[in-house]
């Protein structure tokens, strides 16, 4: 993702659909929720901005706030806000097609869809220890198992956690030996 995220494009349609791609990762929103994401579905909870809405595909609520990443594309891209849409129209298969294009100047080889942000989301956001109560919920799942077997758990991740319990004993039980 920071290779996709540093390179900068000549075209504007290759960087929107960079950009598109970056927020879905940011956020979790597959395409369809995307593409229909309207400014009422973007308040402000706390002085955050969050995206209230329900997905797409199943009708289940989601939330999720918005960080500073996806708060800056959507400012960037506000000119072609339309009819509420917050991203204006915008063509899956276009964006597909344009996401191809994205890749390979970027030189990552491997077929890459939109609906991969949603994975990158999962997977980042629990190596970077996020509960996965929370990962489901921001992905809208209706059962936790759909999250554990979408969001595989990463070798880095394990590590980590090992690490944090190793800690916590150490720190409970000192320098006893048995």
């Amino acid at each position: 993702i920071k290779r996709i995220m540093a390179h900068e494009f000549d075209n504007p349609t290759l960087a929107l659909v960079r950009d598109l791609f970056i927020f879905a990762c940011f956020t979790a929103l597959s395409f369809v929720d995307m593409k229909e994401l309207t400014t009422d579905e973007i308040v402000e909870v706390n002085g955050e901005k969050w995206i209230l809405s329900k997905r797409h595909k199943t009708n289940v609520p989601f939330q999720v706030k918005l960080l500073d990443i996806p708060l800056q594309i959507i400012e960037r891209y506000k000119y072609l806000s339309e009819d509420r849409l917050v991203f204006g129209k915008i063509n899956y298969w276009t964006m597909c097609k344009q996401l191809k294009k994205v890749m390979a100047e970027c030189g990552i080889e491997k077929q890459i869809s939109y609906h991969c942000a949603r994975h990158t989301f999962g997977t980042l956001a629990l190596s970077k220890g996020m509960p996965i109560e929370s990962v489901s919920r921001v992905l809208g799942h209706t059962n936790i198992v759909t999250t554990q077997i979408y969001a595989k758990i990463t070798t880095q991740k394990l590590d980590n956690d090992l690490t944090m319990f190793g800690n916590k004993l150490n720190a409970s039980f000192g320098n006893v030996t048995p």
